[in-house]
């Protein structure tokens, strides 16, 4: 993980199955690769990966309707990259 000044500690809750799943990315990376990446470095390149979407969350009600407008902002983003290269 880079350390810059840039850079805050963010505290979270998760439940089992979200931990168990992390986990199981982090082992599945470091038996595959021999590289470990731990779940904080994950959860920052998720993060990363949502900012490039450009989600606008103005207005979302609720958890459900954050939840889809950002699997909606993965899908565009996807779409966008399978534009670029195909060309």
């Amino acid at each position: 993980m880079k350390k810059d000044v840039n850079t805050h500690r963010v505290v979270t809750f998760l439940n089992r199955g979200e931990i168990d799943f992390l986990d199981k990315m982090e082992k599945d990376m470091m038996f595959s690769t021999g590289k470990h990446v731990s779940r904080s470095q994950i959860l920052q390149d998720m993060a990363e990966l949502l900012a490039k979407t450009k989600i606008d969350a103005a207005g979302v009600k609720d958890n459900l309707e954050l939840k889809q407008r950002i699997q909606d902002a993965f899908g565009r983003l996807e779409q966008e990259q399978n534009k670029a290269g195909s060309k």
